[in-house]
């Protein structure tokens, strides 16, 4: 019974010991605390990061605030005090320096206050403590420091490089890591702040070689666990000789963003009169690089290794070798430098081209390009140049993330062929860095001749010229015909005229023949006068400087007396008809006076109508 109940007993420390150490996995009042710490095992007090997720996993939305506490019982500002609603959740990274008494505890606790509803239904206000258990494993220093020489014998003006790598295999933090090397390799100390545990750290003197040998012979000292250590390296030399095999190291660009690959060259060059075989290439970083090759004498060969960016690291190979005697040889190259950037701050331009004409007649000619850059990094860039062909055709000022700038541009194409546009532009690492469009192909053609148009010839205008006729007559004849012409117009203008005056002649002539109508209407039927006894001349000019009303009528009497001599000519006239015979002279003044009366009577009657 007493070993049941011990295993019980065992039981159940156990389970709440995984209940410490699991991260509050039981929800507390539908909150769900999880909490990680950087490291559980500390030899020593230091600094850790700690994350902490709250997560509502309940239902319905939290009454009240959120807040969470430091160990020490201060508000973690950065977590702020958020009201959770079902599902929802608050997380919060940040540092804490673990105390020795917390070492000494093995727990690490937090707070967290909020509101809940009781069983009343009042608000409430609730604290709980939550954290995870540390190991204190005790202070254990183990500091391991190596040396690396490249190269090991040198030319004059040759590169040296004493690289000293310090690696912490204990689980205390070293500070304060202190070299001083020998007056031949470098006067100033180098300095490391600290080497976490598990890590490891170098530092690299550079010298150049002279004509002497040199000396490597370095102290380091470092603090650990509150105590300062003292590490001697034993004197190293550099020999200086005319090394007959040279290494030269490149990169291509000098870094970029992580997982982006860099193209390393080595060059070996063989100045002297053996071959060199059997070479070996290696770096500290990427460990042998390059196995078996040659160099024959005189000449150069080029190796290449592509290498992907995982951080930022010096690069320096160190080439070994035999000559055909068997001596060794050995050489290094110059260090380079790949700086690792920051993704958020790679560059990336897409450039495209486009030609409003892929073929050109006339050479030189000329093709509108119209170029858009479009920024597909996540940074600003500035300071845009666009060229083609060595030629600057513009410059972008800056370019905003996923802004798409353009601009258009006339070229002179001297001759066919292939046409690009090269976007250029400083990066982080002060250095140019191109991205190239797309490829224009521009072709030349001699131009299609156009059929020729037949000319229109307008005829000129038709100018009447009189043609003599050949009918063979004499020249006489056509004088003749021009006087009959003259002749012809003559005679119809005269008779023109005496037709207008023929018809004048006869309208007067009816106008006349009206009048005597009109006359002879007037006459009294009833009265006879004796035409036949003319008055004296002497009495009718009496007459009419008495009367020179008298003028119209006697005229009248004339005419009537006219008229009746036609109506009764002499031989129709009656045998007792008295005969008048006028003789000259005056007659007396009663005839006068008489005919004067008598000849107003009628004149009287002759206006007095019946």
């Amino acid at each position: 019974m007493k070993q049941r109940l011990i295993v019980c007993l065992v039981i159940l420390m156990t389970v709440l010991l995984g209940v410490a150490n699991v991260a509050s996995a039981d929800p507390i009042d539908n909150y769900n605390i999880a909490i990680e710490l950087s490291s559980t095992k500390l030899a020593e007090p230091k600094e850790i990061t700690v994350s902490i997720k709250v997560t509502n996993v309940g239902d319905t939305d939290m009454p009240g605030p959120v807040t969470l506490y430091y160990p020490n019982g201060k508000q973690v500002t950065e977590f702020g005090s958020p009201t959770l609603t079902a599902g929802s959740s608050k997380s919060w990274s940040g540092t804490w320096n673990v105390t020795q008494t917390q070492l000494e505890s093995g727990r690490l606790i937090f707070k967290l206050k909020y509101s809940v509803y009781n069983d009343a239904g009042e608000l409430i206000n609730k604290t709980v403590n939550f954290g995870k258990e540390i190991e204190y494993s005790g202070a254990v220093t183990n500091v391991e420091i190596n040396r690396t020489i490249t190269p090991t014998t040198a030319r004059k003006g040759q590169e040296v490089s004493v690289t000293y790598d310090v690696i912490n295999a204990g689980n205390v933090d070293i500070t304060d890591v202190t070299i001083k090397e020998h007056a031949n390799i470098s006067t100033k100390n180098g300095k490391i702040a600290s080497v976490p545990a598990g890590e490891k750290a170098s530092y690299t003197f550079t010298t150049t070689m002279g004509t002497k040998n040199l000396t490597s012979q370095a102290t380091i000292t470092y603090k650990a666990n509150g105590k300062t250590t003292t590490d001697k390296k034993a004197a190293a030399t550099i020999k200086y000789g005319e090394v007959k095999l040279a290494a030269t190291l490149s990169a291509d660009k000098k870094g970029g963003a992580v997982g982006d690959t860099i193209k390393l060259t080595l060059k070996l060059k063989n100045s002297g009169t053996v071959d060199f075989q059997n070479i070996v290439v290696t770096d500290p970083v990427l460990g042998e690089v390059f196995t078996g090759q040659a160099v024959p004498a005189g000449q150069t060969v080029t190796l290449e290794k592509d290498v992907a960016i995982a951080q930022t690291v010096d690069y320096q190979f160190t080439v070994k070798g035999a000559d055909a005697t068997g001596s060794a040889v050995e050489t290094a190259s110059d260090r380079v430098t790949v700086t690792a950037v920051d993704p958020s701050q790679v560059i990336l331009l897409n450039v495209e081209a486009t030609a409003d004409t892929e073929v050109v007649y006339t050479l030189p000619g000329t093709v509108k390009f119209n170029v858009k850059v479009t920024n597909a990094s996540a940074t600003e860039v500035k300071d845009v140049t666009v060229t083609a062909s060595g030629v600057t055709l513009y410059t972008f000022p800056s370019i905003l993330p996923g802004e798409t700038r353009e601009f258009t541009r006339d070229v002179h194409v001297s001759m066919a062929g292939q046409y690009r546009f090269d976007a250029s532009v400083r990066n982080q690492l002060n250095e140019t860095q191109t991205f190239q469009s797309n490829v224009i192909r521009i072709s030349h053609q001699l131009p299609t001749p156009e059929p020729t148009e037949a000319p229109i010839v307008t005829p000129p205008k038709p100018v009447y010229e009189e043609v003599p006729t050949s009918d063979g007559l004499p020249e006489y004849v056509a004088t003749v015909q021009n006087a009959l012409n003259t002749l012809y117009w003559v005679f119809l203008g005269l008779g023109s005229v005496c037709l207008v005056l023929l018809v004048v002649g006869v309208v007067r002539r009816i106008q006349a023949n009206m009048q005597s109508a009109k006359a002879q209407d007037h006459l009294e039927r009833g009265t006879y006068r004796d035409y036949t006894q003319p008055a004296p001349k002497s009495s009718k000019k009496a007459a009419r400087k008495e009367e020179p009303e008298a003028d119209a009528p006697a005229k009248d009497d004339e005419l009537m007396a006219e008229t009746l001599r036609k109506l009764y000519p002499e031989e129709n006239k009656p045998a007792d008809a008295a005969v008048t015979v006028e003789v000259e002279g005056e007659e007396p003044a009663a005839d006068a006076a008489e005919a004067a009366d008598e000849t107003g009577r009628r004149r009287r009657s002759q206006r007095t109508p019946e």
